[in-house]
């Protein structure tokens, strides 16, 4: 199962790829996308689960929820600090994508802040001994890109048709329609925290399970999870061990981008299948990228033709990470998605 795990065959990369397009979408209907049967892409995906390749799951979007925002921290460290340190920040609830780079010496943490809270998170870091350097950049606008949540395998992309129907189930069209404005005006509040907590442990949990950890019934769980989802209260999201996929660069990247031309550069960025993430930043880096690529050389090409073709992109900074400790909510594990923190 080990060394099973760690190559990935076609069709392992595009059921990953329709779970990005649509997490809680019946392996009846991925099967149908794919054109083989539901057992066979029920048993993949049971496969890669249980060695750790991918977790699916839910989390609540701190920027649809008042007095929460959401910072990227980049921490410097005394040598030897960095490892102990990103250990105990992948062990709080508020953390999230925490990785190690710059040759060791850098923590790269997501945290989501809550105003009104002097004495959290960004309080505490900046007064810590192992820590030199400190710098918070506060996400101001995340750029959704071609619908999808996360990255795509490389040269794995389903085509729009076949991503439209798995969104919206009905016949595949020529086109897919992304949806980038939420179409409700729900919020979560108290009462749906058992639902969160289930879902935030498998995002794929069938209506059963998560109407008895609600109590309520299958058909109110899942009005309530589609109406948060378009909401965009929730988000579903994939935990992926990228080496696993074939990607074996990891890379954040920092732009900084001319005020005329932030939104264009932020949407062509978000755009790129090999951009897992991109948000406009407070900060002279004003624009933060997270890039996956199968080596050194794919990041090369992608840095000299995509990017170099990006009008008001006047700098990059480009730093590697070597480890990553955490996901959006897993904890990672000689490179496997693992259990969340408890």
């Amino acid at each position: 199962m080990a060394s099973e795990s760690r190559t990935l065959d076609v069709l392992d990369r595009h059921i990953l790829h329709a779970l990005q397009v649509a997490p809680r979408a019946p392996f009846a209907r991925i099967a149908t996308v794919l054109d083989v049967s539901e057992q066979t892409v029920a048993r993949r995906f049971q496969r890669m689960r249980g060695a750790g390749v991918v977790r699916v799951l839910a989390r609540p979007e701190p920027i649809q929820r008042a007095g929460a925002s959401y910072w990227t921290l980049r921490i410097g460290c005394r040598p030897g600090a960095a490892g102990p340190l990103a250990d105990a920040l992948a062990r709080r609830e508020d953390t999230s994508w925490i990785s190690i780079g710059a040759g060791g010496a850098e923590i790269t943490c997501q945290a989501e802040v809550v105003s009104g809270q002097p004495t959290g998170l960004l309080h505490h870091l900046q007064r810590a001994s192992s820590v030199l350097t400190f710098r918070a950049h506060q996400m101001m606008h995340r750029f959704p890109g071609r619908g999808e949540v996360d990255w795509v395998a490389p040269e794995h992309d389903l085509s729009p048709g076949q991503r439209d129907y798995l969104v919206e189930g009905a016949s595949v069209p020529a086109t897919i329609r992304p949806v980038t404005h939420p179409t409700s005006e729900a919020s979560l509040t108290a009462g749906d925290m058992p639902l969160l907590d289930e879902l935030g442990r498998d995002g794929r949990a069938s209506w059963a399970t998560l109407a008895t950890a609600t109590g309520w019934s299958q058909r109110q769980v899942a009005h309530r999870v589609n109406e948060l989802t378009a909401a965009g209260a929730i988000y579903f999201h994939l935990d992926v061990a990228n080496a696993a996929a074939g990607l074996h660069t990891v890379a954040n990247l920092w732009f900084t981008v001319a005020p005329a031309h932030l939104a264009a550069a932020g949407a062509r960025l978000a755009d790129h299948p090999e951009v897992a993430f991109v948000a406009a930043m407070t900060g002279r880096t004003n624009v933060m990228a997270s890039a996956l690529f199968a080596d050194a050389e794919g990041m090369y090409r992608y840095l000299t033709t995509k990017v170099a073709a990006i009008e008001g992109i006047q700098d990059v900074e480009i730093v590697p990470q070597l480890t990553r400790l955490k996901q959006s909510n897993s904890l990672m594990r000689d490179g496997r998605v693992g259990e969340p923190p408890r």
